[in-house]
């Protein structure tokens, strides 16, 4: 499957700058497959080493001093490796399972005679599981500076398109309408309609992709995601104490029911009946916080003004799933047939939400919203984000309500340079200057940039 990433790759290993590479991300979005085709298309050798597999290697990292030393070791237990000086690939995969090996990429780095990446699902988190507590005591030293580091994440809408055998030409001329804020055909926009709400279904994990795209059947797709919440149940288990992972699951095992709130806020009362909110925040947060190092969920913070600077709220946010195909399985099959259907008549709002959450972190914008009950001013702004010098707020509408009183009023209050609607509808702007485009129209959001004439950023 192709993937926007393994140009990234390509960027480093053309100006690498002294440093290795560390790809971190979930499990399963694809992180070893993408570095294998990446080795057997650049480089004449290729070594792997999967510290989950391949535990024994942990021992050549903590005997190691240089990296001739690393060499020496590897080659005594890898038979048939070969380490040719420039044209060698070393792949550390779960480089999280040996801090070590992390150090040692500085080393790689300074002698500059063989390439190394890196990858790791957990890199993120905090591990409380008391296993582990001897080896965190260690500190190993941190390779800062000699280590570029990139995220992946599961495919994007365009990936799944590439996936599914979408026409590249006609993906080519929807984006350019997109682009230039032209209407689409009722083909076009039924099509591409049709496609995101399967996107949304299936979500963009590789391995149920790859189903969807076989069978064609969501069932066979569903059946890779339970595996996946599967193993992201393991992860919670393996990486915290038994009361850690505990209160872990019970918080992402309740995003579903809190995105589908009228609110969507998360309340730790959801969790904990009886407990006030400061100490269930107290008790529950570092384990959020433990959701989000892993790359299962996007935090998406309240703010006490939309206007910039951005000042959050600590006390009050949102918590997405960082794929929404994984949000729409827990949720039951009933959730999937409604959205395949169309059917206006099922709160599809925490789908579509967390979807357009979802577009926004892959496009690498960072979503926040802005809310308050009460008074004249009174408003809830879905998403409020930056885009290259300009501020937008955003509204999602997942069914055929048009009425949006607080994008029409906002920027009467705060100083706002764009507003915009993602809906099930066509490309136009109204007579109040709001912008509205189809909901699939979010994942390239980057082509709603204005154009900017200042230095890169």
């Amino acid at each position: 499957m192709k993937r926007k990433i393994y140009d990234e790759l390509l960027r480093w290993k053309e100006d690498k700058q002294n440093t290795c590479l560390t790809i971190q991300g979930q499990r399963q979005v694809g992180k070893t497959y993408i570095i294998e085709r990446f080795a057997e298309d650049n480089y004449q050798h290729f070594i792997e080493i999967d510290f989950t597999r391949m535990p024994e290697m942990e021992k050549v990292f903590e005997r190691a001093v240089d990296v001739d030393s690393v060499i020496k070791e590897l080659s005594i237990r890898l038979n048939d490796a070969v380490f040719e000086p420039g044209k060698t690939l070393i792949f550390l995969d779960e480089i999280q399972e040996c801090p070590e090996a992390r150090s040692s990429l500085k080393w790689f780095a300074k002698d500059g005679r063989y390439d190394v990446i890196a990858s790791g699902s957990l890199l993120g988190v905090r591990n409380t599981n008391a296993k582990k507590k001897k080896e965190e005591n260690k500190k190993p030293l941190s390779p800062m500076g000699y280590e570029s580091v990139l995220t992946m994440r599961s495919m994007d809408f365009e990936e799944y398109l590439w996936a599914i055998g979408f026409n590249t030409e006609i993906l080519s001329g929807i984006k350019k309408k997109i682009g230039a804020m032209e209407p689409l055909d009722e083909s076009e926009l039924e099509v591409m309609a049709s496609h995101f709400r399967d996107y949304m279904i299936v979500g963009g994990m590789p391995a149920s992709v790859e189903a969807f795209v076989r069978t064609k059947q969501y069932s066979e797709s569903g059946r890779k995601i339970d595996i996946i919440l599967g193993d992201v149940i393991n992860d919670i288990n393996r990486y915290n104490d038994p009361v850690n992972a505990l209160k872990t699951q019970r918080c992402f095992d309740s995003i579903p029911e809190h995105l589908s709130s009228n609110n969507k806020k998360f309340q730790y009362s959801r969790l904990e009946k009886g407990t006030g909110s400061r100490a269930s925040g107290e008790k529950y947060f570092e384990n959020l916080l433990w959701i989000e190092g892993a790359g299962y969920g996007n935090f998406c913070y309240g703010l006490n003004s939309p206007e910039r600077p951005f000042k959050r709220i600590e006390d009050l946010f949102k918590v997405y799933l960082s794929d929404t195909g994984m949000l729409v399985r827990m949720m039951g099959t009933s959730a999937a047939m409604a959205i395949h259907n169309d059917d206006i008549g099922f709160n599809a709002g925490a789908v579509a939400e967390n979807e357009i959450a979802e577009c926004l972190s892959k496009s690498g914008i960072r979503p926040r919203f802005y809310r308050k009950n009460s008074g004249k001013d009174q408003m809830e702004i879905d998403f409020v984000i930056e885009l290259l010098d300009e501020c937008i707020a955003i509204e999602v509408k997942s069914g055929k309500e048009r009425e949006s009183p607080s994008v029409e009023k906002v920027n009467k209050v705060f100083n706002v340079d764009r507003r915009m609607k993602f809906e099930n509808g066509n490309i136009h702007k109204d007579e109040e200057g709001i912008e509205h485009y189809p909901l699939f129209a979010a994942a390239f959001i980057d082509l709603l940039k204005r154009r900017y004439d200042g230095p890169a950023f």
